[in-house]
Parts: structure tokens; C-alpha cells; sequence
């Protein structure tokens, strides 16, 4: 009697696992079909901000691995580095943690690709790096983790925000646009054209990009001369800054007054007025993007958004989503 209870139960429970599991067919960013046993609960995420938004689905629970440039909040500094970036990528490392998931950008080679494959494990190409379609795979992503409720709560408080940013500048005449020089991964007069998520937020925001329309099909981040950029006199300069690790506001002091200092730039209109901003990276994509959105939207239209503390927006984000306080430092000038 006791072995034929034991029995029922066991095929119980075997119901019940085969119940909830699903292979879902997914189409990634590159168009490519992509099978995932569903509930996905081991992650290793490589794609550009995608590790943030993993760790906020569950508090971190399905991140077995991540890229080097993902170390917030605090805790996610103890799940291994799975690669520097989706470029180089652990391999041997990936497949000893078996993922039901890998997730990364299109850096990811086809050979590694391929090698992840013949592994059998399921390749996602996505990023969060682009505002135009980050909601659209933050939906996709959760979905394929069972994790649709906690997504919808995180997508409604950026939403609101960048609703709000575009209702005050969506309308504004070109004359009422501030012209910005986007410098690009600290590198001196490296920038970004149409087509690139920094061009996409800069429009977003209320700015004109000087550089938008100089990029061609094999190069979205063309290098400029500072006699260009004398010459189209930007009023806002921004330059973003990338790390595998935290800045200090000492850190972003210096690199803004690098540029500020530069001899050949002390005509230029954002250098005279003061308005030459440096931004981490670290905020720069994925889930807080949009604070990100907000500083740049304020050092452009500091009038238009004199209601709006991006720094006290941050706070809110990461304490809601994160349960964690904010330490490091994000921007230069610290207040917008």
C-alpha cells in the first residue's frame, strides 16, 4: 500500500513538473529563432545592461554569470564573471555553469556562438541599450523567466519618466534645441552619429546632436577634429565614461575638467558657460537608462525640468527594485 502511495505521488509531482515546463520559441534581435525551456532560472548574461535588469527580476536568484562592466548593486559582485563583454566571453566557464540561458549582445562572435550551441544551451542576442526598444526586451526577457508582474512594476516607473521627458520636449521648436557634442567612451572628440541609442537619447531629451549626420553604414562613432567642433559651437558638451568598476566623484572631477582645460576648445560656447558635463557609463544603459535620460534632459533645459531631481529619482529606483542605497558617484557636476 505504501509503495503504491509512494507511486501516485511520484507521478504526481512528475505531472506537475512537465505541467509547468514549456519550450518557447523566441525571436531575438537579430531575427534568429531561439527555443528556452521556460521557466528559465539560470541566466548568464553578457548583453549590454541586460545583468541589472536580470538581478531586479528576482533579486539575482537566476544570475549565475555576468560581464565584467555589470557590478551593481553590491551583491551582484559575487556572481562570476562569465567574460569582460559579450567579445570575450568564458566559454568553458559558461558551459561548466550549465545555464538554462545565455543572453548576449551582438559583440558575441559566430564561432562562440556556435560553440554555446553545439553545447546545448539556448543564445539570446539582445541588449538594453537602445530607450527605442529596451521596454519591448525587458517584456520578452521576463517572460521567458515567469517574472512578467515584477517587470510590469519596474517598466511603469520608466515609463513615467521618460513620458514625462518627452512631453516637454517632443514639441519644442528647433530653435528652443541646445547644440551638444556627445563625447563618446572618454576618448577625445570620438562621438556618435544617427542610428546609435546615444543620438536616439539625445533627441529624446531635447538636444540637437552637432554630430548626427556624419556617421555613414560602416561607422555610427566617427572621430572629429576639434576644429569641427569649433566650428559647429556646441552649447552642451557630454562626455560618458565606462568602467569595470565604480567611480569616485574625484574620478569624474578630473575627467571633466580635462576637457574643460582643453586649449583649443576655450571658444566654444559650452566651455564659456560652463555646461560640460561627464556621465558614468554604469548608468548609462539598461534599467537605469532613464535616470540617465533625466540629467541629460535637465543639463540641456535646466528651466523646463526645474522640478525634476534625477539624483533623488536614482535613489527611488534602486531602493524600490535594488533594496540598496546609492554610494558611488554617477555624474559631474554631482547636481544638475
Amino acid at each position: 500500500m505504501e509503495k503504491k502511495v509512494v507511486y501516485i505521488l511520484m507521478c504526481l509531482c512528475l505531472l506537475i513538473f512537465t505541467g509547468c515546463a514549456e519550450t518557447v520559441k523566441v525571436i531575438d534581435s537579430t531575427g534568429r529563432s531561439v527555443s528556452v525551456d521556460t521557466p528559465v532560472s539560470k541566466v548568464v548574461s553578457l548583453g549590454t545592461g541586460v545583468a541589472e535588469y536580470v538581478y531586479a527580476l528576482d533579486e539575482g536568484k537566476s544570475l549565475v554569470g555576468r560581464d565584467s562592466y555589470s557590478y551593481f548593486p553590491p551583491a551582484m559582485q559575487k556572481v562570476p564573471i562569465a567574460g569582460k563583454s559579450s567579445y570575450s566571453p568564458d566559454l568553458e566557464l559558461i558551459i561548466k555553469l550549465d545555464p538554462d540561458l545565455v543572453i548576449a549582445d551582438n559583440m558575441l562572435s559566430k564561432d562562440d556562438l556556435k560553440e554555446l550551441e553545439d553545447a546545448k544551451i539556448s543564445v539570446m542576442i539582445e541588449s538594453l541599450s537602445d530607450p527605442e526598444t529596451n521596454i519591448d526586451t525587458m517584456k520578452k526577457i521576463a517572460k521567458l523567466m515567469g517574472k512578467e508582474e515584477r517587470s510590469q512594476k519596474l517598466i511603469e516607473f520608466i515609463e513615467k519618466y521618460q513620458n514625462l521627458v518627452l512631453g516637454r520636449t517632443s514639441d519644442l521648436p528647433k530653435e528652443s534645441k541646445p547644440k551638444i557634442f556627445f563625447e563618446w567612451a572618454g576618448k577625445p572628440y570620438y562621438t556618435v552619429s544617427n542610428g546609435t541609442s546615444s543620438d536616439t537619447l539625445i533627441g529624446y531629451a531635447g538636444g540637437i546632436n552637432i554630430a548626427k549626420d556624419i556617421g555613414n553604414k560602416t561607422s555610427k562613432y566617427p572621430t572629429v577634429s576639434a576644429e569641427w567642433v569649433i566650428e559647429n559651437d556646441p552649447e552642451v558638451i557630454v562626455q560618458t565614461r565606462s568602467s569595470d568598476k565604480a567611480f569616485t566623484e574625484s574620478e569624474l572631477e578630473e575627467y571633466q575638467k580635462s576637457i574643460v582645460s582643453r586649449p583649443e576648445l576655450q571658444d566654444v560656447s559650452a566651455i564659456k558657460s560652463g555646461r560640460v558635463y561627464v556621465i558614468s557609463g554604469e548608468i548609462r544603459y539598461g534599467v537605469r537608462s532613464i535616470i540617465s535620460e533625466l540629467y541629460l534632459a535637465k543639463w540641456l533645459h535646466p528651466d523646463l525640468f526645474e522640478d525634476i531631481d534625477p539624483a533623488a529619482v536614482h535613489k527611488e529606483l534602486v531602493r524600490d527594485f535594488y533594496g540598496t542605497d546609492l554610494d558611488e558617484a554617477y555624474t559631474y557636476p554631482a547636481d544638475a
